[in-house]
């Protein structure tokens, strides 16, 4: 008797869903739609194919923030406006049991913002396809048309969110590179100032100019001071030792020598507060790295900003469209054959543990 009942039960549960399965639930149509994120302020290749392949990790996060974004209840608020899914998923276009009500008091089917995200998201795809970094973007709904309609908006909504984000991102850079461009000017200028006050100081325009004037005059020197000592030399083989000419020689050796010494010593820097040349040489040529250096970064700085200024006002991201959102002819969910016979083999399941309890209990009885 009892497993009569429980055959006769479980055939009219199954009879049950089946007809609600085939008749009741709602058939929802889905538009497909493939996209990839192409970064325009970089240089992309003239094949979009080539493009596809050759994008990296960047792209990669890029991709999995705007899949999050599409699933996040500020994507769902824009579409609510537009195509009105509170109406929607409390509307007699749902089927009874995925149907949201105020008045539900079981809390997952009541209307609320949670479980209209849910519900938004139950019929939403988002898939990211790792070779090519393209995200393949699909949504479900009760009208072909507007399933078609709704994947539109969501590419062209993400379009002009992730370039408004890529902007304030570059308007927060504008304002930090400004702030650089003012301290690496300041620093250009103050090098500038060192130099100037450094030139004054030693009433020199370049102290390498010094030193090629210092060391040419003593090579001249040296030079005239052989000369000079070879005709001395020669001189003292035929002339009186104490003869006037081999004193003005040797006056004129003296002297030269004197002056040559002089010179080294104003190279050499050799004297109560003198400063070595070279030294002056290696403190000018700091001075001028520096203002090189800062010359370099201000330049660097310039550039970035001229750059920046360009990007604020561009849309330098774009969702390049590779396949366009389909319009559905036919019904992909629900999937009827596979959830009629899902229903079938978790009921036989069910009632196979319940025979079998029935079965242990009797026996344990008899």
């Amino acid at each position: 008797m009892i497993k009569t009942f429980l055959k006769l039960l479980f055939l009219l549960l199954f009879i049950g869903g089946t007809i609600y399965i085939l008749f009741y639930e709602t058939e929802r149509f889905e538009s497909h739609s493939i996209i990839n994120i192409r970064d325009l302020s970089k240089e992309q290749t003239t094949n979009p194919f080539d493009m596809l392949l050759s994008q990296s990790s960047p792209v990669m996060q890029e991709s999995k923030l705007l899949e999050l974004y599409i699933r996040s209840g500020d994507m769902f608020s824009h579409l609510n406006q537009g195509f009105n899914f509170t109406q929607y998923y409390s509307g007699e276009e749902i089927d009874v049991l995925r149907r949201l009500s105020k008045y539900n008091l079981i809390p997952s089917y009541r209307l609320t913002k949670e479980n209209l995200l849910e519900a938004y998201n139950t019929d939403l795809s988002i898939i990211y396809d790792d070779p090519s970094t393209a995200l393949i973007v699909s949504f479900a709904h009760a009208d072909p048309n507007l399933a078609q309609e709704i994947v539109k908006d969501i590419i062209a909504h993400s379009s002009y969110v992730l370039n408004l984000l890529e902007r304030d991102n570059a308007q927060v850079a504008l304002t930090f590179l400004k702030e650089q461009v003012k301290e690496s000017e300041a620093v250009f200028i103050k090098s500038i100032k060192n130099m100037i006050k450094y030139q004054n100081k030693h009433n020199t325009i370049d102290p390498n100019l010094e030193v090629a004037a210092k060391s040419t005059i003593l090579a001249n020197l040296e030079s005239e001071l052989i000369k000079k000592n070879v005709e001395f030399a020669s001189g003292s083989k035929f002339m009186v030792k104490n003869s006037t000419e081999l004193k003005i020689a040797k006056n004129t050796i003296r002297n030269l020598e004197k002056e040559i010494q002089r010179v080294k010593n104003e190279i050499a820097g050799t004297g109560k507060g003198r400063k070595e040349l070279n030294q002056k040489v290696f403190d000018f040529e700091i001075l001028k790295n520096n203002i090189g250096f800062a010359k370099e970064v201000y330049s660097h700085s310039l550039e970035k900003l001229e750059e920046l200024k360009s990007q604020v006002n561009q849309n330098i991201k774009n969702l390049l469209i590779i396949a366009k959102p389909s319009y559905p002819e036919l019904y992909a969910y629900p999937e009827k054959p596979k959830k009629v016979f899902t229903l079938f083999i978790v009921l036989s399941f069910i009632y196979g543990i319940l025979l079998s309890v029935i079965t242990l209990v009797r026996e344990h009885k008899d």
